[in-house]
């Protein structure tokens, strides 16, 4: 007798038989691994595998700073199965590449020699700067623009003060030579400004207190530089307020020139002390320079020297102020008109009211 399960599978059997139009009884061939007890087949289930996606044509975004070696592209083209001639993609994609990494690298080239230059050009004119300094004439007149001329002392190349100044400068004297004092003219303190001779130079200017307080003031006359021994040759005359004084290096025994007075030192002339300049004062100072042909030093070997002087005007006194103090004050003083600062101006404020403080209107006549 056959069991339940016999029965089922005859019924499966017919069932199939009578869709695939086959006879009862026959069986389509099993597969090659199904079993040949009798059994169905079962179908066997594959776990986690997934059927691969398709290619989409799409690949992986690289980098936009990205190198791509011109033997990696030689060789991916060569593998790939294409008519394309590396050579023919080589040259269409790598010169503008190239291009463009050139660019950048002039562009940075050229910022910095862009920077290397301005800092050339800048160097350049602060050197011509300073040779026109050094050249721009034998002597200088410099004031003190902090202590004095904030306080309304100036300069000038005349005593109607027309262009009162801070600094002054006279003409070079070219190529030179020895004379002596006997041969210089006679009114040399009459002249205003610069009234350099052939073989001297000659400067005249005037120091002005309009100002709204007594200052004291030093003038020195410095030796700032000297070729081949030509300083001790020289000699340097002073008149202040018409008193005349001439001034020479020491004599190579160490003594005194002939109707000289000795250099203070190896670089300073001499030093005029006013301890009391008041406001409306105005003092004169003519400077001659020249080699003088006497001197016993004056030989062929000091032949091409030079000589550079310079005369600087600084206070007598020492102000420890802060400087931003001393620029309210100013402000404070100007804005309420308690004798305001006019050092570029012609008022003396409350002596001559309001008049121009010139040379001959002086107060210390």
């Amino acid at each position: 007798m056959k069991n339940d399960n016999t029965q089922g599978v005859d019924t499966l059997e017919k069932q199939d038989a009578e869709n695939k139009n086959i006879p009862p009884g026959e069986m389509p061939p099993p597969l090659d691994d199904a079993p040949n007890d009798g059994t169905p087949p079962k179908q066997k289930r594959r776990w986690g595998v997934k059927k691969p996606a398709a290619y989409k044509g799409k690949r992986k975004k690289t980098g936009k700073n990205q190198v791509l070696r011109i033997e990696d592209l030689e060789d991916a083209l060569a593998n790939a199965d294409s008519d394309i001639d590396p050579e023919t993609v080589i040259s269409m994609y790598m010169p503008h590449r190239r291009a463009k990494r050139l660019a950048a690298a002039l562009l940075r080239v050229d910022k910095l020699q862009m920077i290397l230059l301005g800092m050339l050009f800048a160097v350049a004119v602060l050197f011509i700067m300073a040779f026109m300094q050094e050249k721009m004439g034998n002597f200088t007149i410099n004031l003190n623009r902090l202590e004095l001329y904030r306080r309304g002392i100036s300069i000038a190349e005349t005593g109607n003060f027309d262009d009162p100044t801070a600094r002054l400068t006279a003409s070079t004297v070219q190529d030179a030579t020895n004379v002596s004092i006997d041969d210089l003219p006679n009114n040399l303190d009459s002249a205003e400004g610069d009234h350099s001779g052939k073989n001297y130079m000659a400067y005249t200017y005037y120091v002005r207190n309009a100002g709204k307080e007594d200052v004291g003031y030093v003038a020195a006359i410095k030796l700032e530089a000297a070729a081949k021994g030509a300083e001790n040759a020289t000699r340097v005359a002073v008149w202040r307020n018409g008193e005349r004084t001439v001034y020479a290096a020491p004599a190579a025994d160490g003594g005194t020139e002939r109707g000289c007075t000795n250099f203070l030192s190896s670089n300073v002339v001499c030093e005029y002390h006013v301890e009391s300049f008041q406001v409306g004062d105005v003092d004169k100072y003519t400077i001659v320079i020249w080699m003088e042909g006497d001197d016993p030093e004056c030989v062929d070997n000091i032949v091409g020297g030079s000589v550079e002087f310079s005369m600087n005007i600084d206070a007598e006194f020492t102000d420890d102020t802060n400087l931003l103090v001393k620029f309210i004050r100013d402000i404070v003083d100007t804005l309420t008109g308690n004798n305001p600062i006019d050092a570029a101006g012609n008022a003396a404020p409350d002596y001559y009211n309001n008049q121009d403080i010139t040379y001959s209107n002086r107060r210390n006549q």
